[in-house]
């Protein structure tokens, strides 16, 4: 099933909404400029979904978007987004690093931090999302490569956009077998591109199993408030077995279910010391980091801190 805009069948005064909705799905709430005659706006755009990726063909007259600053408090999961130019020409800027790409390249940008994208002209590309978590690279190495222009020279950037650009035409024809059996290989390929992109083929070659634990942990850590965070979803989320997530928690000494009661008492130890949610109630606070029952949470409060939740925040009242 494919998500898809196309403005043309819109009346005018709506056509520059529908692309800023279409663009802040992806982004979040950014800025984005458009031709001053909502007569000229044009856009369209066909999203796919394959495992955690999404795949988009895009075409549209959009002159810039930009987020001034990090992502904070949006309900936007940070994604990687592997920009592969097609027609036209794109300017990046994200860090101290940028670079400009024609028919052919491949950019990277991570939507949670500032960035800015020029369009010079019309543009037509394929984007391909994939959740930071997911794709299981160090900060340190994606602060290396956004923004910077990725030639078709490099075979595996050659590779890439033409697996892309065909996976996001042809999906129509892909079963659904045949879509989760790909999953994993487009997540293998985004990171493939990214650290041979850095010169770093040691990490491209290595399994995403060997990221698994940094990857599970950003996820609950991400998704901490929710109260359907099971194992079942976790695993469903980094397509793996239930199984799997246990044995390579239990191997870091983790057991999972204690591990996301500490960290959802960690928040709301946090959040009952804190004098901007003072007036929030204890159960409003505990049922906010997932817990269902607020005799239950002052139960497990108080085994992990030697004090109730109400006593803390009298004591932080105090000081």
């Amino acid at each position: 099933m494919a998500d898809r805009l196309d403005v043309a069948a819109l009346p005018p005064g709506d056509r520059a909404d529908a692309i800023r909705e279409f663009s802040w799905s992806i982004n979040g709430r950014i800025e984005v400029d458009l031709p001053p005659d909502p007569r000229h706006l044009r856009a369209h755009a066909t999203t796919r979904t394959v495992g955690p990726v999404k795949v988009s063909e895009i075409g549209w007259n959009v002159a810039r978007l930009r987020r001034a600053t990090a992502l904070v408090d949006e309900d936007v999961v940070p994604h990687v987004l592997v920009h592969l130019q097609e027609a036209g020409i794109s300017w990046f800027h994200q860090g101290d690093r940028q670079g400009v790409t024609r028919a052919g390249d491949l950019a990277v940008v991570e939507n949670a931090k500032p960035f800015e994208v020029f369009f010079d002209g019309p543009m037509h590309s394929v984007l391909v999302r994939v959740p930071t978590h997911v794709l299981g690279l160090r900060q340190s190495l994606l602060d290396q490569v956004t923004a910077v222009r990725l030639s078709s020279e490099r075979p595996v950037v050659g590779a890439t956009v033409a697996f892309f650009s065909r996976l996001a035409r042809d999906q129509a024809a892909v079963g659904q077998t045949e879509t989760a059996l790909l999953a994993e290989p487009c997540v293998d390929l985004i990171r493939a591109v990214v650290t041979i992109a850095l010169g770093r083929d040691d990490l491209a070659g290595g399994p995403l199993s060997s990221t698994l634990l940094q990857r599970v942990q950003e996820y609950v850590r991400l998704h901490l408030a929710e109260p359907d965070l099971t194992a079942a979803r976790i695993a469903a989320e980094h397509q793996v077995s239930v199984r799997q997530i246990y044995l390579t928690l239990s191997r870091a000494g983790i057991t999972l279910g204690e591990w996301i009661r500490t960290q959802r008492l960690e928040e709301c130890k946090r959040e009952l010391a804190s004098p901007a949610h003072q007036f929030m109630t204890i159960e409003a606070i505990a049922h906010r980091w997932g817990f269902a029952s607020a005799p239950h949470f002052s139960r497990a409060f108080k085994a992990a801190y030697g004090v109730s939740p109400r006593e803390l925040r009298l004591r932080n009242a105090a000081a």
